[in-house]
C-alpha cells in the first residue's frame, strides 16, 4: 500500500507541475506576445493617422498631435517584450525577442528620419529611401511579432497536451496499483481482497470518467485507509485539471471574442461580418425568406472629431453603436466595418422587403438625436444604403457593394435618408471611386491649372481685379468642370492642399503680371467651407504673400454667408486675423445664405459680390431687380463695393450702371481666360464707362 501510495503522489505531483507551467509561464507568454502584435498594430495606425494629417496640418502640427501615441503604443510593445524574455527559458525565443526590439528600433528611427526629411523641401527622393526602409522594418516587425505569438501559441498548446499525457499516466499509474493491491490483498486475505476489489472498481469508474473529458467527475472519500487517501488525492487531481481546462476554455473565448469584435465598441467587426451574412443567406434560402443588409455613414463624423478631438469621436461612436443595436431586434446583427461606416443585417424578414421602412426611419431618428459630448451637444445624422436579397445581390460581397453604392445615393440625395439599390448605382459609385483616386494624383501630376475672369470698375471700364477659377486638364477626359470634383475634393479633404495650391499659384501669377509691367489690380480667390475651418489657413496665406513677394492688399479672399455664418465667432477671430495682415475680404454669392444684418456689419469686409443668381434674369425679372438694388443700397449704407458677377447682357449692364453699383464681372466683358490672354486684355484695355461691352466671345470658353 506504500508502494501504491507513493506511485499516486508522483503521478499527482507530475500533473500539478503541468498546470503550473501551463498557468504561470505559457499562458502568460502567449498574452505577453499577443499584447506586443496589437501594440504594434495601434502603432502602425498612429503612424498612417500621423502621415494622412502632414498635408492638412504640416509634418510639425501632425507629428506633436499622433507621435506621442506612435511612441507609447512603442514603448508598451517593448515592455511586453522584456517581460517575454524574462518568463522565456528558451534561449532561442529570446534571441528572437532581441531581434524583434532591434527592428523596432530600426523602424522607430527610420520613421523618425522619414519625419524630418519630410519637413524638408528639396528631400523628395531621400524621404522616399528612409521610408521604403521604415516600412521594411515595419512589415519585419510585424511578421517576427506574429510568428512569436503563433510559437507562444503552439507552446501553451503543447503544455496541454502533456497536462493531458500526466492525467493518463496518473490513470494507469493508478490502475496499476490497485492492481498490485487486488494481488496483495489475494495473499493477505479473502476478505481484504473482496473490500480492495470494492474501492478499486469505484477508482477504475472514476479514472475512466476523467480520461472519456469527464473532469467534473469525483471519487467517494468516506474512507480513512490508504483508499481513502488515494481517493481524496485523485480528487484533487480532477479538480486541478477542470480548473486548467476551464482556464483554457476562457482565454480561447477571450481570443475569439477579441478577433471578431471591434475593440472600441464592442461590436462585431467585419471579420465576423461575412460569417453572419453567409448564415442568413442560407436561412433565407432554406425557408424562402428575405434579408436585408443596410449599409450606414454618419454625416458630420469628420467634423466632430476635427473640432472636438478623436476622443470625442470616439465617445460619439459608442453612443450611435448602442443606439441602433436598441433600435433593431436581438436576431438583427449591427456590426463597425470601420471609421464612420456600420453595416446592419436584417435577418429573417418577410414579404418585398420594404417593411423595413419603419425600422430604417427609427435607425435615422436615433442616431439624429443630439449627444451630449463633454458638456456641449453634438448632432449627426446618417445616410444609408439598403439592398436585399436575393433581388440586389447574390453573395455576401455583392450585397454590402450594393448597399454602399446606395449610400452613396443617398448622400448625393441631400443625406439623413436611406435609398434602396437600382442596378444603375454601380456605376456611378466606379466612377466617383475613380475620380477621388485620379484627384489625389492630380496635385502631384501638374493637372490642374487656373483661368482669371477680370473684374471692372463700373465708372472707368478699368479693370480692378481678377478672380482665380481652378480646371482640372484630365489626360482622359479633357476639361472637367469644378462643379464636378469640388464637391468630391471638400467629401475627402483634398479640398484643403488643393485650395492652398490655388492660393500659392494665384499669388505668384501676380507677381509676374507685374514683372511684366501690367497696371496693379487685386486677385481673388474662393476659400471653401472645409478650408476655412483650417486652424492653418493663416499660416497658409502669410506664408504665400512671404514666398511670392505679393503686397498682403492686393489679395483678396472670397468667402460665402453660409460658410461665416456656421461658427459666426471663430469666423470673425480667422477673418480679423486676415483683415490684420492686410488682406481684403470679400462675401461671395450675397443675397443666398442666412446671414443677418447685425451680423453682416460685424464681418471686416470690402466688399460684396451679388450672386449671379439674381443677375441671370434680369431686366426681366422684377423680384430680382428689386433684390440687387437693395444689397447694393446696403453696400452702400455700410461703406462697401458691391460686384455683380455673372453680367452677360448690355441690358444688365446697363441696369447696374444706373443703379450706382460699382463694380462688374462676366462673359458680357470676358470669360475666364489664361494668364496670357488676361495680360494682353488688360494691356489693351483702355478705359472709358460707354467702352464697357463684349471683348470675347463667350461660346469659345467653359464658364466659371
Amino acid at each position: 500500500m506504500l508502494a501504491l501510495g507513493v506511485a499516486f503522489y508522483l503521478s499527482e505531483q507530475r500533473s500539478s507541475a503541468a498546470i503550473d507551467k501551463l498557468l504561470n509561464s505559457d499562458s502568460r507568454m502567449a498574452e505577453l506576445s499577443l499584447r506586443s502584435s496589437l501594440a504594434m498594430y495601434k502603432a502602425r495606425d498612429a503612424e498612417n493617422e500621423l502621415l494622412l494629417s502632414v498635408d492638412r496640418l504640416g509634418v510639425a502640427e501632425a507629428s506633436a498631435r499622433s507621435l506621442p501615441a506612435m511612441r507609447n503604443h512603442l514603448l508598451d510593445m517593448r515592455e511586453y517584450l522584456s517581460s517575454l524574455r524574462i518568463i522565456s527559458t528558451d534561449a532561442q525565443f529570446r534571441d528572437r525577442v532581441d531581434r524583434i526590439e532591434a527592428q523596432t528600433q530600426q523602424y522607430e528611427d527610420g520613421f523618425l528620419a522619414f519625419l524630418k526629411q519630410r519637413g524638408k523641401e528639396g528631400n523628395l527622393s531621400s524621404a522616399r529611401t528612409s521610408r521604403q526602409g521604415y516600412v521594411d522594418a515595419a512589415v519585419a516587425v510585424e511578421s517576427s511579432v506574429e510568428a512569436l505569438h503563433t510559437a507562444a501559441s503552439k507552446q501553451a498548446l503543447q503544455t496541454r497536451s502533456d497536462v493531458a499525457r500526466a492525467a493518463s499516466f496518473s490513470r494507469w499509474a493508478a490502475i496499476a496499483m490497485i492492481v498490485l493491491a487486488a494481488v496483495m490483498g489475494l495473499v493477505v486475505a479473502r476478505i481484504v481482497s473482496l473490500r480492495i476489489a470494492g474501492s478499486v472498481a469505484q477508482l477504475i469508474a472514476f479514472s475512466r470518467r476523467v480520461a472519456s473529458g469527464d473532469f467534473s467527475a469525483r471519487a467517494q472519500q468516506g474512507r480513512d485507509d490508504e483508499f481513502g487517501v488515494l481517493a481524496r488525492a485523485m480528487n484533487q487531481m480532477a479538480e486541478s485539471i477542470e480548473n486548467s481546462n476551464v482556464l483554457l476554455q476562457s482565454s480561447a473565448d477571450t481570443l475569439k471574442h477579441q478577433a471578431t469584435h471591434d475593440a472600441l465598441t464592442g461590436l462585431p467587426n467585419r471579420a465576423l461580418l461575412e460569417d453572419r451574412l453567409k448564415q442568413a443567406i442560407s436561412y433565407a434560402d432554406r425557408y424562402g425568406r428575405l434579408m436585408t443588409v443596410v449599409f450606414i455613414n454618419l454625416d458630420g463624423f469628420k467634423l466632430v472629431n476635427d473640432s472636438l478631438g478623436r476622443k470625442a469621436g470616439d465617445e460619439l461612436l459608442k453612443v450611435m453603436a448602442a443606439r441602433m443595436s436598441k433600435c433593431l431586434r436581438s436576431v438583427d446583427t449591427v456590426v463597425r466595418t470601420g471609421g464612420d461606416e456600420f453595416v446592419i443585417v436584417l435577418y429573417d424578414r418577410p414579404g418585398q422587403g420594404t417593411e423595413i421602412t419603419p425600422a430604417l426611419q427609427r435607425l435615422l431618428e436615433a442616431i439624429a438625436r443630439p449627444v451630449q459630448i463633454r458638456g456641449q451637444a453634438v448632432e449627426v445624422t446618417a445616410s444609408m444604403g439598403v439592398a436585399t436579397y436575393p433581388a440586389d445581390g447574390a453573395d455576401a460581397d455583392a450585397l454590402v457593394m450594393n448597399a454602399d453604392a446606395a449610400m452613396y445615393r443617398a448622400k448625393e440625395a441631400g443625406r439623413n435618408a436611406f435609398q434602396f439599390y437600382a442596378a444603375e448605382m454601380n456605376d456611378t459609385i466606379r466612377g466617383r471611386l475613380a475620380m477621388r483616386e485620379e484627384l489625389r494624383n492630380a496635385i502631384a501630376r501638374g493637372e490642374f491649372y487656373l483661368v482669371y475672369q477680370p473684374q471692372l470698375e463700373m465708372r472707368s471700364g478699368q479693370v480692378i481685379g481678377v478672380e482665380a477659377l481652378i480646371r482640372w486638364q484630365h489626360p482622359e477626359r479633357g476639361v472637367i468642370s469644378p462643379a464636378e470634383f469640388i464637391p468630391l475634393a471638400e467629401e475627402t479633404g483634398l479640398i484643403v492642399p488643393i485650395g492652398e495650391w490655388v492660393l500659392r499659384t494665384a499669388c505668384f501669377q501676380h507677381m509676374a503680371w507685374q514683372r511684366a509691367g501690367l497696371p496693379t489690380f487685386g486677385v481673388s480667390v474662393n476659400v471653401s467651407a472645409r478650408q476655412f475651418r483650417e486652424r492653418t489657413l493663416i499660416e497658409q496665406v502669410a506664408r504665400a504673400l512671404a514666398d511670392s513677394g505679393l503686397e498682403a492688399h492686393l489679395l483678396e479672399l472670397e468667402l460665402t454667408e453660409s460658410m461665416v455664418m456656421e461658427d459666426l465667432e471663430s469666423a470673425l477671430l480667422s477673418m480679423n486675423a486676415l483683415q490684420a495682415m492686410g488682406v481684403q475680404l470679400s462675401v461671395d454669392d450675397f443675397g443666398t445664405g442666412y446671414s443677418s444684418l447685425s451680423a453682416l456689419k460685424r464681418f471686416p469686409i470690402a466688399r460684396l459680390k451679388i450672386d449671379r443668381a439674381f443677375v441671370r434674369d434680369i431686366p426681366d425679372d422684377d423680384e430680382d431687380k428689386a433684390i440687387a438694388k437693395a444689397i447694393i443700397s446696403l453696400g452702400h449704407e455700410l461703406n462697401l463695393k458691391v460686384i455683380a458677377e455673372g453680367v452677360e447682357t448690355e441690358q444688365q449692364l446697363e441696369f447696374f450702371r444706373a443703379n450706382g453699383c460699382d463694380e462688374m464681372q462676366g462673359y458680357l466683358f470676358s470669360p475666364p481666360v489664361s494668364p496670357s490672354q488676361l495680360a494682353t486684355l488688360v494691356g489693351t484695355r483702355s478705359g472709358a464707362v460707354h467702352e464697357l461691352g463684349p471683348r470675347i466671345d463667350p461660346r469659345k470658353k467653359h464658364r466659371a
